[in-house]
């Protein structure tokens, strides 16, 4: 059995309830325990780059408020580690690399998506 099928037919109110729920206060509340990285206070020139495509994200997304703080807390979460720890930049960069190496199946900016506000120029 398909695994979107078990998660999103089968056991969907347990998936919401059980685990989506804690997972976003835990990801949420522990989040918001690291310093807000600003360009000020970064100097790796990947921590900056992340810095903009967060930024850039906000621009593109109009998400409902829980997902926004969800996100946002992952945001913040990935900046600081990768800003502060070798083994998760290294792990990052090495992520990234991959994902352009492959045939990553590329974001498309004409499907219609919910929460998606569009390219901006």
């Amino acid at each position: 059995m398909l695994l979107k099928h078990i998660i999103n037919s089968e056991k969907r109110e347990y998936y919401i309830k059980e685990v989506n729920a804690p997972l976003w206060k835990d990801i949420i509340t522990l989040g918001k325990r690291y310093v807000e990285p600003t360009h000020d206070n970064v100097v790796h020139p990947n921590t900056h780059r992340l810095l903009d495509w967060r930024d850039e994200f906000y621009q593109v997304w109009d998400l409902p408020i829980g997902f926004k703080w969800v996100t946002e807390a992952i945001w913040k979460v990935v900046i600081n580690k990768y800003e502060h720890s070798p083994n998760w930049r290294y792990l990052l960069d090495w992520v990234f690399m991959k994902a352009g190496a492959t045939n990553w199946k590329p974001f498309d900016i004409n499907r219609q998506m919910r929460c998606w506000k569009g390219e901006r120029k």
